[in-house]
């Protein structure tokens, strides 16, 4: 598991961006998409070229992206040409949400169960910033793809994004002191001709408030069943986005503290495959339950390990497609932001302070 990893600030127009991207990270790029590819034949039953191209001629994420965000998709052909790779593999491999639902549906022989991710958010109090934390739960043979990469766009505030090598980015912050968390509703629907979760949270990146991230987020139609927990140094606002609504899930009155795991919150149906989400949020509703948690608790929280249904997820040995906790990062909401993200499972891994951002 990777207790280190790359943190590569990148300058310059979105194409040089991603260029410069796939250059400095061009040989952890290949490793991860060949451990990807294999992947796909494993879950899916087919070699990986024939996955990616049904893939992408059966979606219309390229040309969601050419409507909503077009400097981001000149951003991956960037990393397509830094990192040498396939521009079509490239795209595809950005779309991780999407392609979860759509394996299920092309090759239902084999249901791809969605990763899991676990989101806490406190509110400010006197003398502490707002805090929002998230692990980030992915599969195995992403491990040693760990980064964090910093966007210095004209017009938009400075961010730093943890990512996956080759992909545009998972959560993060920029110097306005906007975060973004995000975790998966494979519950809600889905659209072909949506906005895929990748951009959707870059794009939120690049607003400098809670207000203009929550209004900006109703405008495209959105791909995945996702929740997005959005903050800013004075606010919070949670909204559980798909195909056909956007909508706002209130703060529970009067917690200083809010979790989200991968159910709809208010959905009164109980499904037996959200046991371990639900599991995982009546944990963390337990410890954040009228309490304000500091900076230190909300780690703690994330680094629970133990368990049938853990908050910080440990590999199986020898199985690169079980889940893992991939990273968790915790973001103090203010301007600048201080980050500190674990490369893996926090119960295994020590955070560690990313400084990309200088003080206003």
């Amino acid at each position: 598991m990777s207790t280190q990893f790359p943190i590569i600030e990148l300058s310059g127009t979105p194409r040089m961006q991603g260029r410069g991207h796939g250059e400095a990270l061009r040989d952890a790029i290949a490793r991860v998409r060949e451990q990807w590819r294999e992947s796909l034949t494993l879950r899916f039953g087919v070699h990986p070229d024939e996955f990616i191209e049904a893939f992408l001629a059966q979606t219309s994420f390229v040309d969601a992206m050419r409507r909503w965000t077009p400097r981001l998709l000149e951003e991956i052909e960037g990393i397509a040409e830094g990192s040498g790779r396939p521009l079509q593999e490239t795209l595809a491999f950005q779309f991780m949400d999407e392609e979860w639902w759509f394996g299920t549906m092309r090759y239902p022989r084999k249901r791809d169960t969605p990763n899991h991710c676990s989101v806490i958010a406190c509110r400010a109090r006197a003398g502490s910033a707002a805090i929002l934390g998230q692990n980030m739960d992915l599969r195995a043979y992403h491990d040693g793809g760990q980064a964090m990469i910093v966007i210095s766009e004209s017009g938009a505030p400075r961010a730093t994004v943890l990512t996956i090598c080759g992909m545009i980015g998972l959560c993060g912050a920029n110097e306005a002191g906007v975060g973004v968390a995000v975790n998966t509703l494979w519950q809600l629907p889905s659209a072909a001709d949506g906005l895929p979760v990748a951009c959707v949270m870059r794009e939120i990146l690049a607003t400098r408030s809670v207000a203009e991230a929550g209004e900006w987020i109703r405008t495209p139609r959105h791909a995945s069943g996702q929740h997005y927990m959005i903050g800013d140094p004075a606010s919070f606002a949670s909204f559980e986005a798909s195909a056909t609504l956007v909508n706002a899930v209130p703060w529970p009155e009067p917690s200083p503290a809010f979790v989200h795991t991968n159910h709809p919150i208010d959905s009164t149906r109980i499904r037996r495959d959200e046991e371990n989400s639900r599991n995982r949020y009546t944990t963390l509703c337990g410890l954040a339950s009228g309490k304000t948690l500091t900076l230190e608790e909300v780690k703690s929280a994330l680094s629970i390990g133990a368990g049938s249904d853990p908050i910080s997820v440990r590999p199986k040995p020898d199985d690169p497609a079980s889940a893992m906790t991939f990273a968790s990062i915790v973001m103090e909401l203010k301007r600048p932001p201080a980050i500190q993200v674990a490369g893996g499972p926090p119960c295994s891994n020590p955070y560690r302070a990313i400084e990309t951002f200088h003080a206003w």
